[in-house]
């Protein structure tokens, strides 16, 4: 059973990587969000979820320990597997999901792929009772560099959004290398706007 893993990414792929740790590969399989962020080269810590059936073993990783206890909490509801938890962490954030259960907002829930609006329904009900515990997993817990770098993205994304600009648009803005170059959310901002003469 594995905590966490620190190594470097050999490779990666969109539902999977390989995770170099000390010579030995381990094959991780990771969210859309994680494959977006992390670059093949780049050392990064994941936390591992451990699956474990007759057939199966898995490992599971995420940026955050807060991304984890999401993935478990949303194995808790019937009907959602490994695949479909990913699928929903692949297409909001923890913010985001948060939100839609709390406002009962099954019709852009069931925009995750395969995941209709039966099971859409059945996991706002599931997870309305786990508000408090999604309200803590909201709050920024993020201590280490990648997770660091994440939430400046998604902070920046928004910023720029608001200021009427498409994620297509935002995408030509700013490259990966030069959003990590950034420390703070008003660096990042401050050097995407000076960038387009704002």
């Amino acid at each position: 059973m594995y905590e966490y893993l620190r190594g470097k990414v050999e490779y990666k792929k969109p539902d999977y990587l390989a995770l170099d740790v000390n010579g030995v590969g381990y094959k991780v399989n990771i969210s859309l969000r994680t494959y977006d962020f992390i670059s093949a080269g780049e050392e990064v810590k994941l936390y591992i979820y451990n699956y474990i059936k007759e057939d199966a073993f898995k490992l599971i990783g995420f940026l955050e320990e807060r991304e984890r206890n999401l993935f478990e909490m949303l194995l808790g509801v019937k009907g959602i597997g490994v695949s479909l938890a990913l699928s929903v962490m692949s297409t909001f954030d923890i913010d985001t999901i948060r939100d839609l259960v709390a406002t009962d907002d099954y019709t852009n829930l069931k925009r995750v792929p395969k995941l209709g609006e039966k099971k859409s329904q059945q996991l706002i009900l599931d997870l309305k009772s786990k508000l408090k515990t999604l309200d803590a997993l909201s709050i920024d817990t993020r201590n280490d560099d990648a997770a660091k770098h994440l939430m400046i993205e998604e902070e920046l994304i928004s910023a720029l959004e608001g200021l009427g600009y498409s994620k297509k648009e935002i995408n030509t803005l700013i490259t990966r290398d030069e959003l990590r170059s950034f420390k703070t959310i008003e660096e990042a901002i401050k050097g995407v706007l000076k960038k387009v003469n704002y």
